[in-house]
């Protein structure tokens, strides 16, 4: 077996690989536009006499955490060829494409799982959680009106990214996206409309993305900067009750708008929808904007059996992050200290990204230490929660 990177010549067939593993059927145009979206540089092979039997494929990415942006590895594409399965090409890969990804800077990694405890005997948790709202035209929220107006708009990368950008620095792990995501991958999927709502001073400050079909209102995406604008964005999708009987509304698991319905018992679902693994614990910690006092310094001993060189001990201060590798023999640090909270890497992603908090998972026995330290923790972690609204 050889381990290499894709070549231009073979993307056709990588894109097959996608069709057949994800039972997807492409039209020509759509597999066209694919192939010119596709960069082969971003994607590992696995190939026995020449032929791909196995690809993984990490895209370049930005993320959002406690408002600071790092370089995020996407995962994408994990196909095997089913007769060359359960022989651990995708732990190959995954393997070498994480020791890429530290390399490359990426001190973080997401991905949609197709099994969450697959990738989670790699080190990746559940970070952000999608959450799916069927109202009843009784059931959506009015407000006063608010001053200013909506215009539906036509596609505008320039206009919508302004405001997404903003209202993604409020969340942990928010993409952000680039022109070329906006044109590949929101507007060339764009189904229905997009409406803006501009203040008294016609500013945007806010817009949602919908469609209008059978009697039933899909909104895909809602952002807001301001409270006027998320009333008025509401109001905006009350005023479809003639056309519309039903609203799906896809959000994230601690979107507000169910507080404010006049009969919040609404018909809902929440499941695990991504997942992150820290790369580089050292880097990310030494990037992570911890809420410490000068005197303080939190104590982790992180195991990751996975990335060996995440296992040891860091001592985390306001000044620095000081890393003591753990020992050849094992997970245990050379000098461990007598005090410190000790957690996987997977544990550590779930906590940084506000998904769980250091004492729910102290008392459900995935962390350990002392009560004073794991207190010490959860009061240095800012509090932004999670959300993810893409998809790769």
């Amino acid at each position: 077996m050889n381990i290499r990177k894709l070549k231009q010549e073979e993307i056709d067939l990588s894109i097959s690989m996608s069709e057949f593993a994800f039972q997807l059927k492409l039209s020509e145009e759509q597999r066209q536009k694919r192939k010119e979206t596709i960069d082969p540089s971003n994607t590992i092979v696995a190939t026995e006499n020449e032929k791909i039997i196995s690809k993984v494929t990490i895209l370049p990415f930005e993320t959002t955490i406690q408002g600071k942006t790092f370089s995020m590895g996407g995962v994408s594409g994990v196909v095997t060829w089913p007769e060359y399965r359960r022989n651990g090409l995708v732990k190959t890969l995954l393997k070498r494409s994480l020791e890429e990804m530290k390399d490359n800077g990426q001190t973080i990694s997401f991905l949609f799982p197709f099994s969450i405890s697959f990738y989670r005997k790699y080190g990746w948790e559940i970070f952000a959680d999608k959450k799916r709202v069927t109202l009843t035209k009784a059931q959506i929220p009015r407000f006063e009106t608010q001053k200013g107006s909506i215009e539906r708009v036509a596609p505008n990368f320039e206009l919508l990214n302004s405001m997404y950008q903003r209202f993604a620095l409020e969340f942990n792990g928010m993409l952000l996206r680039d022109k070329k995501w906006w044109e590949d991958r929101i507007f060339a999927n764009l189904k229905g409309q997009i409406a803006v709502y501009y203040d008294e001073q016609n500013e945007a400050q806010g817009y949602i993305e919908y469609d209008v079909k059978e009697r039933k209102m899909k909104i895909s995406e809602l952002v807001y900067l301001t409270t006027a604008a998320w009333k008025q964005l509401w109001n905006f999708i009350s005023n479809h009750d003639s056309m519309a009987d039903t609203v799906e509304y896809t959000t994230f698991s601690k979107d507000p708008a169910l507080f404010f319905i006049n009969e919040p018992l609404v018909d809902q679902n929440i499941e695990p929808y991504f997942m992150a693994r820290i790369v580089d614990v050292k880097e990310f910690l030494s990037m992570y904007p911890f809420d410490l006092k000068d005197e303080e310094t939190i104590v982790l001993h992180i195991e990751d059996s996975f990335c060996n060189w995440n296992t040891g001990t860091f001592f985390v201060s306001n000044n620095e992050v000081k890393q003591f590798p753990a020992s050849k023999e094992g997970v245990s640090c050379s000098h461990p200290p007598k005090r410190g909270i000790t957690c996987s890497v997977r544990s550590l992603a779930a906590m940084l990204l506000n998904y769980q908090t250091p004492s729910i998972l102290l008392q459900f026995e995935e962390i350990t230490g002392a009560k004073k330290e794991v207190t010490l923790l959860e009061r240095a972690i800012p509090g932004k929660d999670p959300a993810f609204f893409d998809f790769f």
